[in-house]
C-alpha cells in the first residue's frame, strides 16, 4: 500500500473497510438498558485506552461530596506522614511536624496503620517503602484543589509530582487548613463524579485481569498498576462519600 493510502485510506470501491472494533464494542454498552451518557463517556474513554469494563456495572449510586475543609485535610494528613519519613530531622523538626497535625486535627484524618507511623523512626525503611501508596491517594486530593487530573494508565508517580503537591497544592506547614481553603477555587461536584466514576471502570478492568481476564492494556501489570489505579479511585470515592470514614470507603466494582 502507498504511503498516500496509508494516510487516506484506498479508494478502491470494492473493498468493505472493517469497522474498528472499538466501535462494535462500544455498539455492545449502548445496548444496556441503565446505561447512561455519563457512564458512555467514560467507557469510550477507557475502551479507547485499552481497558475493557464489564458491560454490567451499575450506574446508579448514592454519592455525596464532603466539605472542601474534609477533602485538605485527608490530603495533609498524607503530607504530613510524608514529611515525617522523606525529610530527615535535621531538616524538618519532628515537633513542627506533630504541632502542623495537632493544629488540623489531622489525626482524624488518618487510618491506624497511618497514626502509628507517627511512633516509628523517622528513618525507618519499610514504612518509607509503603509510603509511595500514599502518593497515589493525594493526587486526586490535589487535584480537586487545582492540581493537573490524575493519569489513568496506572503509573506511579514520580518523587517530582509529589514535590510539586507538597509544596504548590497543599497547606503549608505553618498554617491551618481553614486559611489555606479560604477563597480556593475548587472542582464542580459535577467533575469529580465524572473521574470517580471513570476510575470505577478502570478499577473494574483491574479486577477482571486480576483474575486472568484481557480487560487491560498490553504491558499493563495488573498488580502493580493495578494497584495505583486502585488507590487513585479510593482517594476520589471517599471524596463523593460524606460522613464515611477512609476505611470504610466501599471500593466494590
Amino acid at each position: 500500500m502507498s504511503f498516500f493510502k496509508k494516510i487516506f485510506g484506498s479508494k478502491d470501491k470494492t473493498q468493505t473497510p472493517k469497522k474498528p472494533k472499538i466501535e462494535t464494542n462500544l455498539e455492545s454498552y449502548r445496548k444496556i438498558p441503565w446505561m447512561t451518557d455519563l457512564r458512555l463517556k467514560n467507557i469510550t474513554i477507557c475502551l479507547n485506552a485499552g481497558f475493557k469494563p464489564a458491560s454490567s456495572l451499575p450506574t446508579d449510586f448514592e454519592r455525596a461530596l464532603r466539605p472542601s475543609t474534609e477533602i485538605a485535610k485527608r490530603l495533609n494528613a498524607i503530607k504530613s506522614l510524608v514529611l515525617w519519613l522523606m525529610i530527615p530531622e535535621e531538616n524538618l523538626e519532628s515537633d513542627k511536624i506533630l504541632s502542623f497535625i495537632d493544629r488540623n486535627n489531622l489525626k482524624d484524618f488518618m487510618d491506624e496503620e497511618e497514626k502509628a507511623i507517627l511512633n516509628t523512626s523517622r528513618d525507618d525503611e519499610q514504612a518509607r517503602n509503603a509510603i509511595g501508596w500514599k502518593f497515589e491517594n493525594a493526587w486526586p486530593l490535589a487535584w480537586y484543589f487545582g492540581y493537573k487530573e490524575p493519569d489513568i494508565m496506572g503509573q506511579m508517580m514520580s518523587g517530582e509530582l509529589m514535590q510539586e503537591i507538597l509544596m504548590d497544592f497543599s497547606c503549608p506547614i505553618d498554617d491551618t487548613i481553614e486559611e489555606w481553603i479560604n477563597g480556593k477555587e475548587v472542582l464542580s461536584e459535577e467533575t469529580l463524579m465524572q473521574k470517580e466514576d471513570l476510575f470505577y471502570c478502570l478499577h473494574n478492568a483491574v479486577r477482571s485481569a486480576q483474575l486472568g481476564k484481557e480487560t487491560v492494556p498490553n504491558n499493563f501489570d495488573p498488580i502493580g498498576n493495578g494497584g495505583v489505579i486502585h488507590e487513585r479511585r479510593h482517594s476520589l470515592t471517599w471524596m463523593l462519600s460524606k460522613g464515611i470514614s477512609w476505611e470504610d470507603t466501599d471500593l466494590s466494582t
